[in-house]
């Protein structure tokens, strides 16, 4: 696509010049106008290319593109010769940040994204699954509300991260994203624009030592407001509501589905839920646990495949393995993911 935008302005740039000179030498007010009128778009259209290159290298942009690295695509085929892993997780944010997976006499896979709902961690398994050797191991890690259904709840461009992972087939909207990953200034302008702010302003906190964090309690406390707004909870003591019902409904469907599928394919799947700080899990109520973890993890597990709860695991009441009140940080991922390891071993 560059190629053909370069030969695109190289020809027109011809033009433009081949023109002027013509005009140059009939009349030289038709001339100016003429090089003004052709010159112009030129100009506009080299501002907004240099603006669009300029907007994909913004972390906000960035963030948005997967390490495809840790995914076995055409590309890393090309370059690795390892097959038969014998271990990759799925999972969200807090399963992104919770394995680490290097020191262990292992081959593994993180494929965590955030975010992830479970329909897209289903597409990648689907996908990539075949890395696995038969009895190869797939964790299915779960979170406080992995059991309400997030259709509707997030925003279109929480897919845009599987443009880079997933066949066009199975990605909803697919063209609209492409554009908006190839073309963000054009596409997706009000994003592209807030990506140069905040990179500006990132810029000059940095160059004025500015630097603020919020205690483990301020941040537990963003993190339930967050969901329960984004779930319509009133009360995590009160029962389910019918809406988050028929939505856990759906999640149970689904996940029954993924077990059935590594069953099928001779691959073993193990549910677990990482550990929280504990400002955090000790805002999760018994009536909650019970409401939205329990039973959904229950109605699923029809096949009764292995279940670890790790929520309140008191090796990690150290605030050291954590990077927030919900998830664990480098050196609590390599000691997490030890752990888990060493439990699925005993299996």
């Amino acid at each position: 696509m560059r190629k053909k935008i370069k030969l695109t302005a190289t020809i027109y740039a011809v033009i433009c010049t081949l023109t002027t000179i013509v005009f140059l030498f009939t009349n030289r007010t038709a001339a100016l106008i003429a090089a003004l009128c052709l010159v112009f778009p030129i100009a506009v259209a080299l501002f907004i290319y240099l603006l669009n290159e300029t907007v994909k290298k913004t972390s906000g942009y960035k963030a948005t593109i997967p390490d495809t690295s840790a995914y076995p695509t055409n590309e890393w085929y090309r370059n690795h010769l390892e097959r038969n892993f014998d271990i990759i997780n799925i999972g969200s944010s807090s399963a992104k940040c919770a394995f680490n997976y290097e020191g262990l006499p292992i081959k593994a896979f993180n494929w965590g994204e955030r975010p992830q709902s479970l329909e897209n961690g289903f597409k990648i398994l689907k996908t990539y699954f075949s890395i696995l050797k038969r009895d190869g191991i797939v964790l299915i890690p779960l979170g406080p509300l992995s059991g309400l259904d997030v259709e509707g709840k997030w925003g279109a461009k929480a897919n845009d991260k599987y443009y880079y992972l997933l066949p066009p087939a199975l990605i909803d909207n697919y063209f609209s994203i492409a554009m908006r990953r190839k073309y963000p200034i054009v596409f997706n302008p009000v994003d592209s624009a807030k990506y140069l702010i905040k990179q500006a302003i990132r810029r000059t906190k940095e160059n004025n030592g500015q630097h603020m964090e919020d205690t483990f309690q301020d941040d537990s406390e963003k993190w339930i407001k967050s969901w329960m707004e984004e779930f319509s909870i009133d009360s995590l003591d009160a029962p389910i509501s019918e809406t988050n019902k028929t939505g856990q409904n759906k999640r149970i469907a689904l996940l029954e589905q993924i077990i059935a599928f590594c069953i099928e394919r001779n691959l073993r799947p193990v549910i677990l839920i990482p550990p929280i700080h504990k400002s955090l899990a000790e805002k999760f109520p018994p009536a909650f646990r019970e409401n939205y973890i329990y039973n959904f993890v229950h109605n699923a597990n029809k096949q009764n495949v292995p279940f670890f709860n790790y929520i309140d695991d008191e090796r990690f009441d150290d605030e050291k393995y954590f990077r927030n009140s919900f998830l664990l940080n480098e050196e609590g991922a390599k000691k997490f993911t030890k752990i888990v390891f060493n439990d699925i071993t005993l299996l």
